[in-house]
This record gives C-alpha cells, sequence and structure tokens, in this order.
C-alpha cells in the first residue's frame, strides 16, 4: 500500500472510531478536527522530529497556564484564531461597534461600582479619562437600561492587576449600569500600549517571525443586557501608531474612540448598539 493510500485509510478509521458520538454537534466538530489535522499533516508531510517539537511545545505551553495566564487562548490570539471566531459568528453593519477578542486577561466578578466612579486605585500611575456613552438598540436605537458594562484594562507598567502584585485587588476593573436612559459614566485609565506576554511560546514565535509584540492603546468592554447578544469589543485610542500591527488582530478603525483633553483633562464619548439575541457571558479565563 502506498504513502498517500495508507494515509487516507487512517484517516477514515479515525473518522469512523468517533463516528458513534451522539451529540450531533460534537461529532461534527470531531470530524472536522480529525480530518483538518490530518489534511495538515499530509500537505506538510509532518516529519518525525516537527511533531516532537509539537507535542513538547504544548507541554510547554501548558507551564505558562494557570488562573493568571492562559498561553493556549494567547496562541489563538496571535494566530487570528480568536478574532475569526467573532467574525464568523458575529456579523455587524459598519455603523456598529464591531466585535473584539475577550483576551486572556479578562476577570470574572470584577466590583459592581457606581454612575461615575472610577476604576483606578489612587497610587496607580497615569492619566485619568472620563468615559460616557449610551448603550441602544442596533435596530431600534431604543436605549438600554440596566445593560451591564464590564470594563478592565491594562497599567502604564503594561500589566494587568493579576499579573502585578503592587496593583490592588480587580484594580482596573469594574461593572457599571446604564441608567434608564440607556446613558453611562466611568472614569479609566488613559490607556497605553503594552506588550503582550513574551516570556513563553507565544513570544518565541512572535520574535520569529519578526512580529513587534505591543497591543496598540485599548480599553476592554463587556456590554450585556437580557435579550440581547452581548458585545465583547475593545475601544482603542485614535492616533496610535501600532494600530495596523496589533499582533492579535484586533484592531480595527470603527473601535477607534478620539479622546479628548480639554482644560487639562481627558474625555472619551463612546456609544455601544446591541441587537437582539440571547444574553451569554464569555468563560473568564481568570477566576
Amino acid at each position: 500500500m502506498n504513502e498517500e493510500k495508507r494515509g487516507d485509510v487512517l484517516t477514515e478509521k479515525a473518522l469512523n472510531a468517533y463516528s458513534q458520538i451522539v451529540d450531533p454537534r460534537l461529532r461534527e466538530l470531531t470530524a472536522g478536527l480529525i480530518r483538518h489535522l490530518h489534511a495538515f499533516v499530509k500537505e506538510t508531510k509532518l516529519t518525525d522530529h516537527e511533531f516532537e517539537i509539537a507535542w513538547t511545545l504544548m507541554a510547554e505551553m501548558a507551564k505558562f497556564t494557570g488562573d493568571e495566564r492562559n498561553e493556549y487562548l494567547l496562541l489563538c490570539d496571535v494566530l487570528a484564531v480568536s478574532e475569526l471566531i467573532d467574525a464568523v459568528n458575529h456579523q455587524r453593519p459598519p455603523s456598529a461597534v464591531e466585535y473584539a477578542l475577550v483576551g486572556p486577561f479578562y476577570r470574572a466578578n470584577a466590583p459592581q461600582r457606581k454612575r461615575g466612579e472610577s476604576i483606578v486605585s489612587t497610587d496607580t500611575e497615569g492619566e485619568r479619562v472620563r468615559i460616557t456613552g449610551r448603550v441602544y438598540d442596533l435596530t431600534t436605537n431604543v436605549p438600554i437600561g440596566g445593560a451591564v458594562l464590564d470594563v478592565w484594562q491594562a497599567a502604564t507598567n503594561g500589566f494587568y492587576e493579576n499579573q502585578d502584585p503592587k496593583q490592588p485587588d480587580y484594580n482596573l476593573r469594574g461593572r457599571f449600569q446604564t441608567e434608564n436612559d440607556g446613558t453611562f459614566e466611568l472614569v479609566a485609565l488613559l490607556p497605553t500600549p503594552y506588550p503582550v506576554p513574551v516570556d513563553g511560546p507565544v513570544g518565541e514565535l512572535l520574535r520569529l517571525a519578526k512580529r513587534q509584540p505591543n497591543r496598540p492603546a485599548h480599553i476592554h468592554f463587556i456590554v450585556s443586557a437580557p435579550n440581547y447578544e452581548t458585545l465583547i469589543t475593545q475601544v482603542f485610542r485614535g492616533g496610535d501608531p501600532i494600530i495596523d500591527e496589533d499582533p492579535v488582530f484586533s484592531a480595527d478603525r470603527n473601535l477607534i474612540g478620539e479622546f479628548h483633553k480639554d482644560n487639562g483633562e481627558f474625555s472619551l464619548q463612546y456609544d455601544f448598539q446591541l441587537k437582539r439575541g440571547v444574553s451569554t457571558l464569555p468563560k473568564a479565563p481568570i477566576p
């Protein structure tokens, strides 16, 4: 039996071995995974040594994955897989704020804060920005009262609070609720660029690809409300020179916010549109 024929036989055997999975969607996903993995091996003619490197890489990535970091999710981010999933599942008109990946540093159970409060501890370095806006129905433009905005960002030193023992617990994180007219207000840190973690396998991949590791300045938002599809997005700072070099492919021109400075204070006005659907929240990589 020649090499190509034997490979095809192995693929069919593997597909048949998992054809009895009862759940139809799980069966479909498993079969698709088998087909594409087998096709990759055949197309690239993966060698024994390269296969060893691959599973060694998986083991090395596990060392960098835990409650404070998820190297597997970071890999999906820098390969544009995370952003592709958003593009496939959440198509929105050009006039609406787009989806953007949740990222590996979203943390569950951020503190509920009052309108106008700050998510920034008093000892956190950097300038503040007052953010105001409105959440409304994408189709009818009707304001959505009681919507929740889950906000988080990195400090000016490039670290999220879970990465930095010097920051207070849940610093630069908070949840805010819209008023009946859909409006919200909060104070955040003026965002600055920061690098994705480069001390693990993903960092080595970026170096090999000669890709710069810094994410453009941004703030993360998850906007949710009952009977509406949850919006996961990021707001980028206009004028950032690395907007087009985002290592995780999230930065997009319709996600740019104009941060204005008047009388020495920064402000941002930014609206979010939700469309009718099922309200769900993403699994937080960080407990």
